[in-house]
Protein backbone atom coordinates (compact mmCIF):
# COMPACT_ATOMS: atom_id res chain seq x y z
CA UNK A 1 0.00 0.00 0.00
CA UNK A 2 1.36 3.54 -0.68
CA UNK A 3 0.63 6.70 1.12
CA UNK A 4 0.63 9.76 -0.58
CA UNK A 5 0.78 13.58 1.07
CA UNK A 6 0.43 16.70 -0.09
CA UNK A 7 2.83 19.15 1.52
CA UNK A 8 5.54 18.94 3.58
CA UNK A 9 5.36 16.25 6.99
CA UNK A 10 6.61 16.68 10.25
CA UNK A 11 6.88 15.30 13.45
CA UNK A 12 5.62 17.40 16.53
CA UNK A 13 4.54 17.30 19.82
CA UNK A 14 0.69 17.53 20.33
CA UNK A 15 -0.72 21.11 21.06
CA UNK A 16 -2.41 21.37 23.83
CA UNK A 17 -5.52 23.30 23.38
CA UNK A 18 -7.21 25.77 26.31
CA UNK A 19 -9.97 22.95 27.12
CA UNK A 20 -7.48 19.81 27.22
CA UNK A 21 -7.97 19.41 30.72
CA UNK A 22 -8.63 16.54 32.92
CA UNK A 23 -11.95 18.63 34.25
CA UNK A 24 -13.48 20.22 31.27
CA UNK A 25 -15.35 17.68 29.27
CA UNK A 26 -16.72 16.12 32.38
CA UNK A 27 -17.94 19.64 33.32
CA UNK A 28 -19.20 20.44 30.20
CA UNK A 29 -21.21 16.90 29.95
CA UNK A 30 -22.87 17.97 33.32
CA UNK A 31 -23.35 21.59 32.60
CA UNK A 32 -24.10 21.49 28.99
CA UNK A 33 -25.57 18.25 28.10
CA UNK A 34 -27.59 16.91 31.50
CA UNK A 35 -30.80 18.64 32.49
CA UNK A 36 -31.63 19.07 36.11
CA UNK A 37 -33.44 15.60 36.53
CA UNK A 38 -30.35 13.76 34.94
CA UNK A 39 -27.94 15.51 37.19
CA UNK A 40 -29.97 14.67 40.43
CA UNK A 41 -29.77 11.01 38.78
CA UNK A 42 -26.11 11.35 38.69
CA UNK A 43 -25.45 12.55 42.15
CA UNK A 44 -27.61 9.89 43.74
CA UNK A 45 -26.08 7.41 42.00
CA UNK A 46 -22.75 7.96 43.16
CA UNK A 47 -24.01 8.56 46.64
CA UNK A 48 -24.89 5.65 46.52
CA UNK A 49 -22.46 3.59 45.30
CA UNK A 50 -19.60 5.66 47.41
CA UNK A 51 -21.62 5.09 50.85
CA UNK A 52 -21.66 1.47 50.20
CA UNK A 53 -18.30 0.55 51.96
CA UNK A 54 -15.61 3.60 50.75
CA UNK A 55 -13.14 4.66 53.34
CA UNK A 56 -10.33 7.13 53.96
CA UNK A 57 -8.46 8.24 51.95
CA UNK A 58 -9.85 6.99 48.79
CA UNK A 59 -13.27 9.12 50.32
CA UNK A 60 -11.52 12.48 50.46
CA UNK A 61 -10.27 11.73 47.07
CA UNK A 62 -13.50 11.18 45.46
CA UNK A 63 -14.55 14.28 46.86
CA UNK A 64 -12.06 16.13 45.39
CA UNK A 65 -12.36 14.91 42.21
CA UNK A 66 -15.87 15.41 41.76
CA UNK A 67 -15.43 19.04 43.01
CA UNK A 68 -12.82 19.65 40.10
CA UNK A 69 -15.25 18.26 37.52
CA UNK A 70 -18.44 20.55 38.75
CA UNK A 71 -18.05 22.61 42.46
CA UNK A 72 -21.96 22.26 42.45
CA UNK A 73 -21.90 18.65 42.27
CA UNK A 74 -19.21 18.20 44.30
CA UNK A 75 -21.02 19.66 47.33
CA UNK A 76 -23.96 17.70 46.64
CA UNK A 77 -21.97 14.18 46.45
CA UNK A 78 -20.51 15.06 49.48
CA UNK A 79 -23.30 16.13 51.57
CA UNK A 80 -25.47 13.29 50.32
CA UNK A 81 -22.35 10.52 51.25
CA UNK A 82 -21.78 12.23 54.84
CA UNK A 83 -25.34 12.35 56.02
CA UNK A 84 -25.30 8.35 54.93
CA UNK A 85 -22.57 7.59 56.54
CA UNK A 86 -23.70 9.24 59.59
CA UNK A 87 -26.70 7.48 59.95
Amino acid sequence: MLWAADGEMMRAAYTLRPDDDDWGQAHTLIREVMDDDQRERLVRNVVGHVSNGVREPVLSRVFEYWRNIDPEIGQQIEKGVRANLNQ
